[in-house]
């Protein structure tokens, strides 16, 4: 490699490290609507893991889904859960997803108290936005399941798709 190129593959490296470091974790002001108003602050996630986690089979999965006791929330990127889901499925992709929950809060808790239980799933068993968003239910209070095998191991099952 010529001196240049490692010297461009350096300063490449270090300006990705350092645009990597800031304030994380801490809030970030949205943008006003005026110059007179104040900045709002979004309140960080509220991961304290008060609801439990666990996992579904695809044969205990396949029994609450069609019983209807499982409000099924897709994990995946939207463009994948308009090229198919499980049928009932909610798109709820990891960007935006607690704001998505706290607008829905009435809902998930009407249909935990009518006994349903909450089922994540993304892609397949390796893909981790379905234990990722369990994770934010979970900072919610909601009891959730992740169904493991996900959308790969559904269809290989021959299952129905939307």
């Amino acid at each position: 490699m010529s001196y240049c190129s490692s010297a461009f593959l350096f300063l490449a490296l270090a300006a990705g490290l350092t645009g990597c470091t800031g304030s994380a974790g801490k809030p970030q002001p949205t943008p006003a609507a005026s110059p007179t108003e104040k900045p709002v602050y979004k309140k960080p996630v509220r991961m304290n893991g008060r609801g439990k986690i666990g996992a579904l089979s695809l044969e205990e999965f396949y029994t609450l889904h069609e019983s209807g006791q499982a409000v099924v929330y897709d994990a995946r990127p939207s463009v994948f859960y308009t090229l198919g889901h499980i049928p009932g499925a909610k798109s709820l992709p990891l960007h935006g997803s607690d704001e998505k929950i706290a607008a829905q809060e009435a809902e998930i808790k009407a249909a935990l108290a009518a006994g349903k239980t909450l089922v994540v799933y993304c892609s397949s068993f390796t893909c981790p936005d379905a234990r990722s968003l369990a994770i934010h239910f979970s900072g919610f209070g909601h009891p959730v399941k992740i169904f493991s095998g996900g959308w790969n191991a559904w269809k290989d099952a021959g299952m129905p798709t939307e």
